[in-house]
């Protein structure tokens, strides 16, 4: 068998669950590939022991273990419903151990620049002097790297810090805070500083939809899995979802909270059980947008003023990619131009693994990415027709897709409605038919012989596989 040059390879950016997933759908299908993560670690933002991870002492799922699961790999059944960010991470470990792809990761290995070269792509490491050439390059190196910071007028003389720096409730002890945002982490982030700082105060420029974690005791996102299961008209899960949120929680305005100007599948809704509560007991004061800073003194949108020791932004992440031209992969506008988010609509071999936020599991949205990218490099591979099927429909880009219904904000530049989303990437890789089960020819030979024979490429995957 003839082992491939690097020029054959494919070169994976990034060992967190987007990247894990690409990984272990490579190895599957035979795509020789070398998957680098600058850590020392896998596990991305979920690995606390690594500059990466983003997690906090409190940090859980906010979508249940069932629901979040790769479809291939269960969770522990002695897991919570609601796992903890140290149970995740045991979790990835044992997914990369079970699927032996661990030996396959580089760690503690930089991606300083990657550039197109002599029809493949030149890939400069830290540490090396002479750049890798690749066939391809997928990126999963994640989007919350760099902190999204809003700017106010005045300077606040306190302490400032933006989510990703927090770690441990022991930070908000005996300090008056005030949290901006009204994601989960800043929902999060706002519970620890009921139970331990001196006060609590949790800034929201409109309303949000608060979702509790349990309908009838049930995880919620298992019931919305059983109703979208159903294929329903959007205007009538609308009005169903609207309905059993007003019986279940009840209007936003009951507990002190800001009404949504939006109905409830257009946006991002924030899953949270606690947080109303705490905020109809007191707990927790619900200020507006903040206008300006005065020393120690904030300044609200609604004219009045506070002093607080400790701001926490809780404003989420701009997208970086310091090792490549961010043109590549975003248009002006702040989006990704790749079709679906995953595939550039001219360079063939250019993907992008993760780089979505979802009202759902990231991780088996990201396994169902990289099989439609193997199915699409394993066809490009053997001269397959479906290549040039998919390689025409991609060229559309974002414009060729008709899949989003969120309102056009900043928070949702890479939002995809999970159920849809997901549905239409496994869709797209049924097209590929008997080509999802075909692996990665070994030989430029082997790829022309098949091509030439007319051999299915179930037949080529089974002698490749047999040799």
């Amino acid at each position: 068998m003839a082992k491939p040059t690097q020029t054959d390879r494919y070169c994976v950016i990034g060992a967190g669950s987007s990247g894990l997933a690409v990984a272990k759908t490579f190895v599957e299908r035979g795509i020789p590939f070398d998957c680098f993560e600058r850590e020392s670690d896998i596990g991305g933002l979920w690995n606390e022991a690594t500059p990466t991870g983003l997690v906090y002492e409190t940090a859980h799922l906010v979508s249940s273990r069932t629901q979040t699961e790769f479809d291939d790999f269960p969770m522990p059944e002695d897991d919570p419903i609601y796992p903890n960010h140290r149970q995740v991470l045991a979790y990835f470990k044992d997914y990369a151990n079970h699927f032996g792809i661990r030996d396959a990761i580089t760690f503690d290995t930089t991606v300083e620049q990657v550039e197109e070269f002599d029809g493949g792509w030149r890939v400069k490491l830290a540490g090396e002097r002479t750049p890798r050439h690749y066939a391809g390059v997928v990126v999963a190196n994640g989007h919350h790297d760099v902190p999204r910071m809003p700017q106010y007028k005045g300077s606040f003389k306190g302490e400032i810090l933006h989510s990703r720096d927090y770690r441990k409730p022991s930070q908000l002890a005996g300090k008056r805070v005030l949290v901006v945002g009204a994601g989960n982490s800043a929902c999060d982030i706002a519970i620890d500083a009921v139970h331990h700082a001196k006060e609590a105060h949790l800034s929201i420029r409109h309303g949000y939809y608060f979702v509790r974690k349990f309908m009838c005791g049930w995880p919620t996102d298992k019931v919305l899995s059983f109703f979208e299961a159903m294929r329903l008209p959007r205007l009538l899960r609308q009005y169903m979802y609207m309905f059993a949120h007003r019986i279940i929680t009840g209007p936003a305005r009951r507990y002190g909270l800001p009404t949504p100007e939006h109905r409830i599948l257009d946006t991002h809704p924030t899953l949270n059980s606690e947080l109303p509560g705490h905020v109809a007991h007191g707990n927790i004061t619900i200020r507006p947008d903040i206008e300006a800073f005065d020393g120690k003194t904030v300044r609200f949108s609604d004219e009045t003023a506070s002093p607080f020791d400790l701001i926490i932004y809780a404003t989420g992440y701009a997208m970086s990619f310091p090792f490549m031209d961010d043109g590549l992969l975003i248009d002006s506008d702040g989006r990704p131009t790749f079709y679906l988010n995953v595939f550039h609509p001219k360079k063939d071999t250019l993907f992008a693994a993760g780089l979505i936020q979802a009202n759902g599991s990231i991780w088996r949205l990201a396994d169902y990415q990289a099989r439609l990218i193997a199915n699409f490099i394993v066809a490009r591979a053997l001269d397959n027709e479906r290549a040039s099927w998919f390689g025409a429909l991609k060229s559309g880009g974002r414009n060729a897709e008709s899949i989003d219904t969120f309102m056009a904000s900043e928070r949702h530049l890479l939002e995809r409605d999970y159920y849809a989303y997901g549905r239409h990437l496994r869709k797209l890789n049924r097209r590929f038919g008997a080509m999802a089960e075909a692996r990665y020819p070994t030989s430029p030979r082997q790829a022309q012989n098949a091509a030439s024979s007319g051999e299915s490429a179930v037949d080529v995957a089974s002698r490749q596989h047999a040799t």
